[in-house]
């Protein structure tokens, strides 16, 4: 079965660059970006006073994006290495959406969606995120559903109305449970908002509120992000600084953008409720009571291709320490990590 879907994987792939090649031959619509990349790293973890280490694959992505007329366009990514058989094939699919722009500012998308959250961490692709958060690693964030978009005259403002089936929604059938969604997402010289209000379904008519905000900086060559969201149920005695995370970077950029090296960490932490509460009255299903999490570490990028981010080495090191957590967590572990990425760009336009 395995052999099947590789075999599968490769000639759609071929069969999509040749339709590429041959459409833009003939007019200014086809695919405008398809790429393949993937990420392999050698990995070197203590916990519980034993080390391991080893080589792996962490991701091989498939991705491509373009348009059908001036006013249809679509974008699909795939992670090929999480594809196990038949039966979920669309569990590995990140995003596979179609688009149409209804006016120059509103545009309307359908199919598997990225659940429109806030937060920096949260915003980049997962082959970008080296050490993370207990949430970026626990939250479901691909689901079937619909965004409306508005964007500004000058663009640098987008919002986003979003109506997906759930994160928390894991049934084999329907659960009949929904994610609404209200998105923010800027541009400016300094800043780079990305803010959302969210209400998550996790039982029937039972809702987890999110309110999170994000936001990147840059002045000059320091450059980094800020996150802070905050999850709370509506029987919540205390709304805020209850369940939260937070999440802080700072980097440095030098050699003509080829060389960044960072400092990051967080904390993840969920007071709403006693850990003892049982799962099914739990108000935070993915991060759960009793939960108090920090991570920190630094890390290095470097691009040895001038002017080009299609090869990538790397190298960090970090804690993450749940000492203080009453649930089922290893107390302190540590990660060293050095690693490779390339991206293969067939079509970029």
């Amino acid at each position: 079965m395995r052999k099947k879907f590789l075999l599968i994987a490769f000639f759609t792939f071929i069969s999509a660059f040749s339709f590429a090649q041959t459409m833009s031959k003939e007019n200014n619509y086809g695919i405008n970006n398809l790429r393949l990349e993937a990420r392999a790293d050698f990995d070197c973890f203590s916990q519980n006073d034993s080390l391991y280490s080893g080589f792996t694959g962490r991701y091989l992505n498939f991705s491509i994006a373009g348009d059908i007329t001036e006013n249809l366009y679509y974008a699909y990514r795939q992670r090929i290495n999480k594809i196990q058989s038949i039966n979920n094939f669309f569990d590995a699919t990140d995003y596979l959406y179609l688009g149409w722009r209804i006016t120059k500012n509103i545009s309307w998308t359908v199919g598997k969606e990225v659940i429109a959250m806030g937060g920096i961490e949260y915003d980049l692709a997962p082959i970008d995120v080296y050490f993370h958060s207990e949430l970026w690693n626990q939250f479901n964030c691909y689901r079937f559903g619909t965004n409306v978009e508005f964007t500004t005259n000058d663009r640098k403002n987008t919002f986003t109305f979003q109506f997906t089936n759930s994160p928390y929604d894991n049934s084999i059938i329907y659960g009949s449970l929904y994610n609404y969604s209200i998105h923010w997402r800027a541009h400016y010289k300094h800043f780079g908002p990305v803010c959302s209000v969210n209400m998550y379904e996790y039982r029937k008519g039972t809702f987890q509120n999110v309110i999170a905000l994000g936001t990147t900086y840059t002045f000059g060559p320091v450059t980094g992000y800020l996150d802070f969201l905050n999850r709370a149920s509506g029987d919540q005695k205390d709304f805020f600084f209850q369940d939260f995370t937070a999440i802080a970077k700072i980097g440095y950029v030098f050699l003509q953008d080829r060389m960044h090296i960072y400092l990051k960490a967080g904390i993840d932490v969920n007071d709403s409720q006693s850990y003892t509460t049982p799962y099914n009255e739990v108000y935070d299903v993915c991060i759960l009571p009793g939960t108090d999490i920090k991570f920190y570490g630094g890390g290095l990028e470097f691009f040895p291709l001038k002017n080009s981010k299609d090869l990538r080495l790397h190298a960090f090191f970090a804690v993450n320490d749940a000492s203080k957590s009453k649930v089922n967590y290893a107390p302190i572990s540590y990660q060293a990590n050095a690693g490779v990425t390339w991206r293969l760009n067939f079509i970029k336009k």
